[in-house]
């Protein structure tokens, strides 16, 4: 399983539980904007963030998981994870992020062919990184492909064609087959 660099930026402080603070746009907000930051940095180009555009795909997150969340608490660890993957479905439909500059390191990379794809996607693993190690004590593995340009091209190849994609894609990342006829619909994944 890979180690990802970019999992330890660090998450803006608050006196809440990570699963509370993630749902505050103030917070949301500053750590997003801290790893597209590190994910300019890592690949050598700049960001910009609409923020009105994060603040549309925030509020649809949180209806998202509002509506699916299925309250059981034996469900509540793999609705932890499920969660993470709406966000990413949310933030590759709209991306909220633009480069500004090409990459000028890792060029071969999966970030250097898709760095907006790969800073929302990098956001997302180290969210629910963090919430599954203060709630559960996890450590959280993330499946090799996230290295393969071949997994890439057909992520950001398949989010253009259909907008619950980048939810499958991310259960592949930590190392589930999705339910891929439906990978954004939680009772689907049963």
């Amino acid at each position: 399983m890979s180690d990802l660099p970019l999992l330890r930026v660090a998450l803006p402080p608050t006196n809440q539980p990570l699963r509370l603070a993630v749902r505050r746009f103030r917070w949301f907000k500053l750590a997003f904007h801290a790893h597209t930051e590190a994910a300019g940095r890592h690949l050598g180009c700049i960001f910009a963030v609409d923020d009105e555009t994060l603040a549309d795909v925030f509020v649809r997150w949180l209806e998202a998981i509002d509506r699916q969340n299925p309250r059981d608490k034996a469900r509540r660890r793999a609705f932890f994870e499920f969660a993470a993957c709406l966000m990413l479905r949310e933030l590759i439909s709209d991306l909220p992020v633009a480069r500004t500059s090409e990459p000028s390191r890792e060029t071969g990379s999966a970030g250097a062919f898709w760095p907006e794809g790969y800073a929302c996607t990098m956001f997302c693993l180290s969210i629910h990184a963090a919430a599954m190690k203060q709630e559960f004590n996890l450590d959280v593995d993330i499946s090799p492909s996230v290295d393969d340009l071949r997994s890439w091209w057909s992520f950001k190849e398949n989010s253009a064609e259909n907008r619950s994609f980048p939810a499958g894609f991310l259960q592949k990342l930590l190392g589930h087959e999705p339910n891929w006829s439906m990978p954004d619909v939680f009772r689907a994944q049963l």
